[in-house]
């Protein structure tokens, strides 16, 4: 029987364009670093939901995957950020952590054949 998957949280983040129009992955990690901690959230450019989420008023997003207990650190701590970027909060199903899993796995390579998140490596 496979171990049980702890609670994941997947937020929708607001990003910043950069001059290319493309997301700036260097002011994203910045923030989330900012708000959960390094190494303790992992990003794709890809929902990996079951049903992905509305799109929150023309904003562009990303999704960020994290801990439920560090979810709930970065929502607070964004909480004194104007305009607020975290516009939505999903409690992730057996399915869609599979799928992060896998893309973890993609990102870590390692003999083992499993994925291991950025905050079950320990480093960070």
């Amino acid at each position: 029987m496979a171990p049980a998957e702890p609670a994941l949280r997947c937020l929708a983040v607001a990003v910043r364009l950069d001059a290319k129009n493309e997301i700036d992955s260097f002011e994203l990690t910045h923030l989330l670093d900012d708000l959960a901690g390094s190494g303790q959230w992992m990003t794709t450019l890809e929902w990996l939901f079951v049903e992905p989420p509305q799109s929150a008023a023309g904003e562009v997003t990303a999704p960020v995957s994290l801990p439920e207990e560090i979810a709930v650190k970065a929502i607070l701590a964004d909480l004194t950020n104007e305009p607020h970027r975290i516009l939505f909060d999903h409690a992730m199903t057996p399915a869609e952590i599979r799928r992060w899993r896998w893309v973890a796995f993609q990102m870590d390579l390692n003999p083992e054949g499993r994925g291991r998140f950025p905050w079950e490596r320990g480093h960070g």
